[in-house]
């Protein structure tokens, strides 16, 4: 990783590790990461993206190199390290947000409209997703990232190996369905690095139900002024935003456009990451 890394103050005193995934443009692209992963989730992603942008990222909270959070890990606190890393920016810039990232997004851009000047959103959680979590494969993959998160006594490796043997749903036939069953070794590598760096607090404020308190969605999307892209998945492969829903938040917006990738779930980054990197550059294109 090349360019500047620093940290930056919230006004509730977290220090929120900012970083460059690709240095050098006249704009800037800030993307933000979902729960349990952290800002290097983007690395190879930012590379596709038009030359012109200097594309920085931050760790949440509670993840990577940023700083602890005590039991502040609502959807509402982290909007407090994106503005942080908006207020340190200091100049209109584009946010690029997966999942609770894109959440963030969202807020973010209601709140700093005169900084940031366009929002894509990566397959964000809608609420009537979150009320039904403890029926979808997400809710024992939860349970497993708190039990590992924070084991700093054990190797990454020996955390991907616990991890993938998760299991995540019983058959009738007494088959057991894990977690590296559905997750390649890079995968699972990669998520169990994350989990050696998380705080097992930001675990339990989703297992909890505490994590959308306080955040209201559709207000801020109303208030959103700036043009606005949704990269969907597919809710059959692991998607969170369902089609009535996405229908749902555009109407909420002034300029906004919906894509679909039907080939793909929740982690389009990853999955489709060609595909979804020629959306969001057209869209950025688009941008005067």
């Amino acid at each position: 990783m090349s360019g500047n890394s620093e940290h930056v103050e919230t006004v509730d005193g977290v220090r929120v590790h900012m970083f460059d995934l690709r240095p050098g443009g006249s704009e800037t692209l800030l993307m933000l990461h979902g729960v349990g992963r952290a800002g290097r989730t983007f690395s190879s992603y930012a590379t596709l993206f038009p030359n012109r942008f200097s594309i920085r990222a931050i760790d949440f909270r509670g993840h990577g190199q940023s700083g602890r959070a005590g039991d502040r890990y609502r959807v509402v606190d982290y909007v407090e390290d994106a503005i942080a890393a908006a207020e340190a920016i200091g100049k209109p810039f584009v946010v690029y947000g997966h999942s609770l990232g894109a959440l963030v997004s969202i807020a973010l851009a209601a709140r700093r409209p005169k900084l940031v000047s366009a929002v894509i959103l990566e397959d964000p959680p809608s609420p009537g997703y979150w009320h039904q979590l403890q029926a979808t494969n997400y809710f024992p993959t939860f349970q497993a990232m708190h039990r590992w998160a924070g084991r700093k006594d054990l190797s990454v490796a020996d955390i991907s190996a616990e991890f993938g043997n998760e299991p995540l749903k019983t058959f009738s036939d007494g088959r057991v369905l894990k977690i590296a069953d559905v997750r390649d070794g890079v995968s699972l590598r990669f998520t169990a690095r994350c989990l050696h760096d998380l705080d097992p607090a930001v675990m339990e404020a989703i297992l909890e139900g505490q994590w959308p308190k306080n955040y209201d969605i559709e207000a801020c999307l109303r208030d959103i002024q700036c043009p606005l892209l949704i990269l969907r998945g597919d809710v059959a492969k692991g998607g969170m935003l369902p089609d009535t829903d996405a229908a749902g938040l555009l109407k909420q917006v002034k300029d906004g456009i919906c894509v679909d990738f039907p080939t793909a779930g929740h982690l389009l980054h990853w999955q489709v990451r060609a595909e979804a990197s020629m959306q969001a550059s057209a869209f950025l294109e688009s941008l005067s």
